[in-house]
């Protein structure tokens, strides 16, 4: 009996020590200074809602990103903006950018102009998901997933 309200009373302590070390963490975007990987620019939301659009965030010029990129399966799929997918065209997924938003996209010395027209990808650790034409035109097929630099135009 001794040794269960031991482990109680342990249990009781660590789950105080968690709430005490939570409450003292600082929400994603309420410090002025939060520069994810080191990138820095404007990334406070100028919009949105709870189950609306998705927040805006203002341009990054240089932005390094993971990118992936969908293909063929795809083709002939709905869009989150209402466009049916094209794998030959230069388009893009990105969880947070307004539709229509148009990017420079930099990979090898080898760069395409994409416009987003997706939500997406829903992976962790990647950024943006690019269709195969775009892909093929920065060397992104053979690698699959890579690090891109991207420019809102």
């Amino acid at each position: 009996m001794r040794r269960v309200s031991l482990i109680a009373s342990f249990g009781a302590v660590l789950l105080v020590l968690l709430t005490i070390i939570d409450a003292g963490a600082v929400p994603y975007g309420v410090t002025d200074d939060f520069s994810p990987h080191g990138v820095t620019g404007d990334f406070s939301p100028s919009g949105g809602s709870q189950y609306g659009e998705a927040p805006q965030y203002g341009p990054v010029a240089g932005q390094i990103m993971m990118a992936s990129y969908y293909g063929y399966s795809h083709a002939g799929n709905m869009t989150a903006s209402g466009e049916l997918f094209d794998p030959q065209g230069y388009t893009a997924a990105h969880r947070t950018m307004p539709f229509g938003t148009r990017l420079l996209v930099s990979h090898g010395g080898s760069s395409v102009v994409v416009t987003v027209n997706d939500r997406g990808p829903y992976v962790d650790g990647i950024d943006v998901d690019l269709s195969q034409a775009a892909a093929d035109t920065i060397g992104l097929i053979p690698l699959g997933v890579a690090p891109v630099e991207a420019t809102v135009l």
